[in-house]
C-alpha cells in the first residue's frame, strides 16, 4: 500500500483502562463477598459503641428522674439502624426494648412511693384505666426483649434484659404472680444497669405485694442498696407489707401492720388500710364488725365513699339479714 506524504495512520490504540476497572470491581467485590460479614462487624461495632455512648449520656437525666426527649430519641433512631444492620443478632432486639422502656418513662411514669402503694392496692386495672398510653410502649418492650432471647440464647441470663421482660409482665398482668415472682427473684440487682435499678426495686415490692410473697419483700425492703432509692417511709413500707400478708391469708399479722398505718391524717393510706381492715373481719366471718369499720369511716370518706359502699353492699348480699346505715342505694 502506498501512503501519501506525511500521512499519519489514525487507527485507534486499545484503551484498557475500563477492563482494569471492571476487573478490580470483580476482585473487590469478591472479597466484600467472601469477608462480607468481617466488614459487617466492623461497623456494627462502631454503631454499638454509639449506642452505648448514646445510652451513658441519657442514664444520667434519667437518674435524676428528668429523662432528655433528644436523648431518648436519638437512641431510639439508632437502635433502629442497628437492629436493622443486624436483625440476626440478639443485642439488636435489646436495644430497641432499652429504647421502649425510655420513651415509657419519657411519658412522665415515675417510679415512686406513692405510685406505688396505690397500684399496690388497687392493681394495674385502675391505673390503665385512667391512661392507657403506656401500654403500647410497654408491650414493644416486653415483645423485643423476649425476641432478644429467642434470637440468642445466651440472653435469657441477660439481667438487663430479663428485668425488661418482667417489667412488662408485672404491668400486662398475664403473667401468675407466683410465677412473676419466681422471675424477679432470679435477677441479681448488683449487676442491673444503674438506671434500671430503682425500677426493679419497684417491681418487685409490687409483685410480692401483690402476690403474697411478704417474705421476698421484707427481704427487699430490708436491702438499702435495692430499696432504698424508693425513699418508702415507714407507713408505706407497713402498708406495703400488710397487703402481702393480706393477700397471703395472713389476717392477724396483716392487722397488726394496718393498725401501724392508720394516722389521724385521713390520707390514702389511712382509708385504705380502715377498707382493708373491714376486709379481714369480712373474710374472718364477722360481717357485722366488717359494717361497723366502714359506716365509721363513710362520713369522712371523701373520693372513697363509693368504694366503701361496693363493699357494704357485696357484705350485705353475702349476709341479707344484716342492717346499716350505710345509703346502699343510692
Amino acid at each position: 500500500m502506498l501512503y501519501q506524504a506525511r500521512h499519519r495512520s489514525y487507527k485507534k490504540k486499545t484503551d484498557y483502562k475500563p477492563l482494569v476497572f471492571f476487573l478490580l470491581a470483580i476482585v473487590l467485590g469478591g472479597i466484600a463477598f467472601f469477608f462480607r460479614q468481617d466488614i459487617r462487624n466492623v461497623f456494627a461495632g462502631d454503631r454499638r459503641l454509639l449506642l452505648e455512648k448514646e445510652r451513658k449520656i441519657l442514664q444520667s437525666g434519667i437518674l435524676k428522674s428528668d429523662p432528655k426527649e433528644n436523648e431518648i430519641k436519638e437512641f431510639r433512631s439508632l437502635a433502629k439502624d442497628f437492629a436493622s444492620a443486624n436483625p440476626k443478632d440478639g443485642i439488636s432486639y435489646h436495644y430497641l426494648a432499652l429504647s421502649s422502656y425510655y420513651e415509657f418513662l419519657l411519658l412522665g411514669f415515675r417510679f415512686d412511693s406513692g405510685t406505688l402503694t396505690k397500684i399496690a392496692y388497687t392493681g394495674f386495672d385502675e391505673f390503665l384505666s385512667e391512661d392507657s398510653s403506656y401500654l403500647p410502649l410497654i408491650e414493644d418492650s416486653y415483645r423485643n426483649a423476649l425476641r432478644a432471647e429467642a434470637v440468642d440464647p445466651e440472653f435469657a441470663e441477660h439481667t438487663d434484659n430479663r428485668y425488661l421482660i418482667s417489667f412488662g409482665e408485672a404491668i400486662r398482668q398475664k403473667l401468675s404472680r407466683s410465677a412473676l415472682n419466681k422471675l424477679l427473684i432470679s435477677i441479681d440487682p448488683q449487676k442491673l444497669s444503674p438506671e434500671l435499678k430503682i425500677g426493679y426495686a419497684w417491681v418487685c415490692l409490687l409483685g410480692s405485694s401483690l402476690s403474697g410473697n411478704t417474705d421476698f419483700l421484707k427481704s427487699t425492703l430490708s436491702r438499702e442498696e435495692v430499696s432504698g432509692a424508693l425513699l418508702l417511709s415507714r407507713r408505706e413500707a407497713d402498708f406495703l407489707t400488710a397487703l402481702s400478708e393480706f393477700r397471703a391469708g395472713q389476717y392477724v399479722s396483716s392487722l397488726a401492720s394496718l393498725r401501724r398505718v392508720r394516722n389521724e391524717n385521713v390520707d390514702f393510706l389511712t382509708g385504705s388500710s380502715r377498707i382493708l381492715e373491714a376486709k379481714i373481719f369480712y373474710y374472718q366471718n364477722l360481717p357485722p364488725r366488717a359494717l361497723s369499720l366502714l359506716e365509721e369511716y363513710y362520713p369522712t370518706a371523701g373520693d372513697r365513699r363509693e368504694e366503701i359502699l361496693r363493699l357494704a353492699r357485696e357484705i350485705v348480699g353475702k349476709h341479707p339479714n344484716l342492717k346499716t346505715k350505710l345509703p346502699l342505694e343510692e
